[in-house]
């Protein structure tokens, strides 16, 4: 798994050997705080706006990406009272082994993904799943549906069993690539919330032909 951060002023790689540094990597919150890192150096006013989190959360999982030799304290700025201190990560980008992981980021990030999907179908009401015949024979599309649609949707789900050639494969790949950068831009627009995007190919376990 490669984690990477867009920056000018850093360039480094780290590979990731020690377990405490790897247990850091199996928090997603931990992954964002040393993601907003990197590029540039914050306090824990400037990642509460930037993360939406309480000051307890943040002071709490910083103090464990400082012990884990994750984060460091980069400055530290006076003021009348308690200092404030400004945080950076080690590294641009982290190498983490994936065997090394409790659990792959898939697996952190599917689990929060379905529990967004069912909180959301339990405030909507109306949501049925269509089950039907995919363009092709042998093939199936499943989607969400809403039997009531009195706003726009706030989640969607979308599955499609299809077959590929290995060209078709990697054009898929590539253009869903695209598609999350084209929305990626890094300046949300005003009203904009945070979203969990999710998309994925794989054979088939039951065989080439399932």
């Amino acid at each position: 798994m490669l984690l990477q951060m867009q920056s000018d002023e850093q360039s480094r790689e780290l590979k990731v050997a020690d377990p405490l540094q790897v247990a850091a990597f199996d928090n997603p919150l931990r992954c964002r705080i040393l993601i907003a890192c990197g590029a540039r150096e914050h306090s824990l006013s400037d990642l509460r706006g930037l993360l939406d989190l309480p000051f307890p959360k943040l002071h709490y999982h910083v103090g464990r990406l400082l012990t884990a030799g994750l984060l460091t304290i980069s400055r530290t700025q006076p003021r009348a009272g308690r200092p404030v201190q400004f945080y950076r990560a080690v590294a641009e980008r982290f190498l983490v082994p994936q065997d090394s992981m409790l659990a792959g980021p898939g697996e952190t990030y599917s689990a929060e993904l379905r529990q967004s999907l069912r909180d959301e179908a339990a405030r909507e009401g109306g949501v049925a799943v269509r089950y039907g015949p995919g363009p092709a024979e042998g093939t199936m599309k499943v989607q969400l549906v809403r039997a009531e649609a009195t706003s726009p949707p706030r989640r969607m789900e979308l599955w499609r069993i299809i077959k590929l050639t290995p060209q078709q494969r990697m054009a898929l790949g590539k253009e869903l690539i695209e598609i999350f950068e084209r929305y990626d831009t890094g300046e949300p627009a005003a009203g904009a919330e945070g979203y969990l995007v999710h998309a994925a190919l794989a054979p088939r376990l039951g065989g080439r032909n399932s």
